[in-house]
Protein backbone atom coordinates (compact mmCIF):
# COMPACT_ATOMS: atom_id res chain seq x y z
CA UNK A 1 0.00 0.00 0.00
CA UNK A 2 1.38 3.57 -1.14
CA UNK A 3 1.39 6.15 1.62
CA UNK A 4 -0.54 9.06 0.06
CA UNK A 5 1.26 12.12 -0.05
CA UNK A 6 1.04 15.00 2.09
CA UNK A 7 0.13 18.32 0.12
CA UNK A 8 1.54 21.33 1.33
CA UNK A 9 -1.33 23.84 2.77
CA UNK A 10 -1.70 26.47 -0.26
CA UNK A 11 -1.06 29.69 0.99
CA UNK A 12 -3.43 32.25 2.14
CA UNK A 13 -2.91 35.92 0.56
CA UNK A 14 -3.12 38.79 2.87
CA UNK A 15 -4.45 42.44 2.08
CA UNK A 16 -3.22 45.70 4.14
CA UNK A 17 -6.10 48.56 4.44
CA UNK A 18 -3.97 51.61 6.00
CA UNK A 19 -1.68 52.38 2.52
CA UNK A 20 -2.82 49.95 0.20
CA UNK A 21 -6.49 50.38 -0.11
CA UNK A 22 -7.23 53.43 1.91
CA UNK A 23 -5.29 56.48 2.48
CA UNK A 24 -4.46 56.81 6.22
CA UNK A 25 -1.18 58.54 5.63
CA UNK A 26 -2.89 61.63 3.58
CA UNK A 27 -5.74 61.47 6.10
CA UNK A 28 -3.24 61.41 8.75
CA UNK A 29 -1.07 64.58 7.27
CA UNK A 30 -4.86 66.85 6.12
CA UNK A 31 -5.46 66.51 9.66
CA UNK A 32 -1.98 68.36 10.68
CA UNK A 33 -2.53 70.28 7.37
CA UNK A 34 0.51 68.99 5.79
CA UNK A 35 1.16 67.42 2.53
CA UNK A 36 2.89 64.36 3.55
CA UNK A 37 2.59 62.64 7.15
CA UNK A 38 6.28 62.68 7.41
CA UNK A 39 6.01 66.44 7.88
CA UNK A 40 3.65 66.35 11.08
CA UNK A 41 7.54 65.93 12.86
CA UNK A 42 9.95 63.64 13.95
CA UNK A 43 9.05 59.84 15.28
CA UNK A 44 8.42 61.46 18.75
CA UNK A 45 5.86 64.09 17.30
CA UNK A 46 4.30 61.49 15.01
CA UNK A 47 3.44 59.52 18.36
CA UNK A 48 1.89 62.72 19.83
CA UNK A 49 -0.50 62.89 16.79
CA UNK A 50 -1.43 59.31 17.75
CA UNK A 51 -2.42 60.30 21.23
CA UNK A 52 -4.38 63.34 20.24
CA UNK A 53 -6.21 61.11 17.49
CA UNK A 54 -7.15 58.43 20.95
CA UNK A 55 -7.71 61.69 23.21
CA UNK A 56 -10.60 62.29 20.63
CA UNK A 57 -12.49 59.72 21.37
CA UNK A 58 -14.01 56.48 19.71
CA UNK A 59 -16.63 58.32 18.35
CA UNK A 60 -14.55 60.51 16.61
CA UNK A 61 -11.73 58.02 15.42
CA UNK A 62 -14.44 55.68 14.49
CA UNK A 63 -15.67 58.21 11.83
CA UNK A 64 -11.68 59.47 11.23
CA UNK A 65 -11.00 55.27 9.77
CA UNK A 66 -15.01 54.86 8.63
CA UNK A 67 -14.22 58.08 6.11
CA UNK A 68 -10.77 57.19 4.77
CA UNK A 69 -10.51 58.41 0.90
CA UNK A 70 -9.44 55.31 -1.04
CA UNK A 71 -6.34 54.92 -3.18
CA UNK A 72 -7.88 54.13 -6.35
CA UNK A 73 -4.88 52.03 -7.72
CA UNK A 74 -5.40 49.69 -4.60
CA UNK A 75 -9.24 49.24 -5.03
CA UNK A 76 -8.83 48.69 -8.62
CA UNK A 77 -6.65 45.77 -7.28
CA UNK A 78 -9.18 44.58 -5.14
CA UNK A 79 -11.58 44.11 -7.83
CA UNK A 80 -8.61 42.64 -9.85
CA UNK A 81 -8.81 39.94 -7.09
CA UNK A 82 -12.44 39.21 -7.12
CA UNK A 83 -12.88 39.22 -10.97
CA UNK A 84 -10.02 36.68 -11.30
CA UNK A 85 -11.25 34.90 -8.06
CA UNK A 86 -8.55 35.30 -6.39
CA UNK A 87 -8.81 34.59 -2.64
CA UNK A 88 -7.48 36.71 -0.33
CA UNK A 89 -8.31 38.13 3.53
CA UNK A 90 -8.00 41.75 4.93
CA UNK A 91 -5.20 41.96 7.51
CA UNK A 92 -5.61 45.61 8.71
CA UNK A 93 -3.93 46.70 12.23
CA UNK A 94 -5.76 48.27 14.58
CA UNK A 95 -4.88 52.08 16.10
CA UNK A 96 -2.81 51.68 19.27
CA UNK A 97 -4.96 52.14 22.42
CA UNK A 98 -8.25 52.64 20.45
CA UNK A 99 -8.61 49.18 19.10
CA UNK A 100 -12.30 48.79 18.90
CA UNK A 101 -12.89 52.35 17.66
CA UNK A 102 -10.20 52.10 14.84
CA UNK A 103 -11.77 48.79 13.86
CA UNK A 104 -15.61 49.38 13.21
CA UNK A 105 -14.64 52.43 11.34
CA UNK A 106 -12.23 49.88 8.86
CA UNK A 107 -15.68 47.57 9.13
CA UNK A 108 -17.44 50.27 8.01
CA UNK A 109 -14.88 51.89 5.25
CA UNK A 110 -15.15 47.67 3.87
CA UNK A 111 -18.62 47.55 3.79
CA UNK A 112 -18.59 50.85 1.57
CA UNK A 113 -16.43 49.98 -1.11
CA UNK A 114 -15.61 46.18 -0.99
CA UNK A 115 -18.29 44.77 0.79
CA UNK A 116 -17.11 41.04 -0.56
CA UNK A 117 -14.27 41.38 1.89
CA UNK A 118 -15.81 42.08 4.99
CA UNK A 119 -16.25 38.51 6.21
CA UNK A 120 -13.41 37.29 7.54
CA UNK A 121 -11.43 40.53 8.06
CA UNK A 122 -8.33 40.08 10.31
CA UNK A 123 -7.46 43.41 12.67
CA UNK A 124 -4.22 42.57 14.27
CA UNK A 125 -0.91 44.64 15.07
CA UNK A 126 1.48 41.59 14.97
CA UNK A 127 0.70 40.52 11.18
CA UNK A 128 4.18 38.70 11.05
CA UNK A 129 2.10 36.46 14.04
CA UNK A 130 0.68 34.76 10.62
CA UNK A 131 3.34 34.95 8.15
CA UNK A 132 3.43 31.18 8.29
CA UNK A 133 1.15 28.88 9.50
CA UNK A 134 0.08 25.21 8.81
CA UNK A 135 3.37 24.85 6.79
CA UNK A 136 2.54 27.34 4.33
CA UNK A 137 4.44 30.72 3.38
CA UNK A 138 1.73 32.70 3.61
CA UNK A 139 1.53 36.31 1.10
CA UNK A 140 1.62 39.85 2.18
CA UNK A 141 0.73 42.66 0.46
CA UNK A 142 1.90 45.86 1.85
CA UNK A 143 2.87 49.54 2.30
CA UNK A 144 4.96 49.73 5.46
CA UNK A 145 8.63 48.33 5.00
CA UNK A 146 8.51 47.43 8.76
CA UNK A 147 5.91 45.06 8.25
CA UNK A 148 7.52 43.40 5.01
CA UNK A 149 10.60 42.63 6.93
CA UNK A 150 9.18 41.26 9.68
CA UNK A 151 6.77 38.90 7.66
CA UNK A 152 9.54 37.76 5.77
CA UNK A 153 11.88 37.05 8.97
CA UNK A 154 8.45 34.89 9.93
CA UNK A 155 8.59 32.52 6.61
CA UNK A 156 6.33 34.15 4.57
CA UNK A 157 6.38 35.94 1.08
CA UNK A 158 5.87 39.94 1.52
CA UNK A 159 4.80 41.93 -1.33
CA UNK A 160 5.79 45.79 -1.18
CA UNK A 161 2.68 47.78 -2.42
CA UNK A 162 3.58 51.10 -4.42
CA UNK A 163 0.85 52.92 -6.38
CA UNK A 164 3.02 52.72 -9.44
CA UNK A 165 3.85 48.90 -8.97
CA UNK A 166 0.12 47.95 -8.97
CA UNK A 167 0.78 46.06 -12.63
CA UNK A 168 3.58 43.78 -11.09
CA UNK A 169 2.70 43.05 -7.51
CA UNK A 170 -0.75 41.34 -9.86
CA UNK A 171 1.76 39.79 -11.82
CA UNK A 172 3.81 38.33 -8.45
CA UNK A 173 0.25 37.69 -6.58
CA UNK A 174 -0.67 35.56 -9.94
CA UNK A 175 2.87 33.42 -9.90
CA UNK A 176 2.38 32.92 -5.90
CA UNK A 177 -1.17 32.24 -5.98
CA UNK A 178 -0.84 29.71 -9.05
Amino acid sequence: MRLREIEPSRPILYMDMDGVQCDFFGAWAALHRKQRYKEIGDKAQRELSIDDMNRRGPDWVEHFFANLPPIPEGLKMMHWLRYRKIPYTILSSPLRFNAEASIAGKRAWLKKYTPWALDGAVFLSEKANLANKDGAANILVDDYKKNINSWNAAGGTAILFRVERVEDIKKQISQLMG
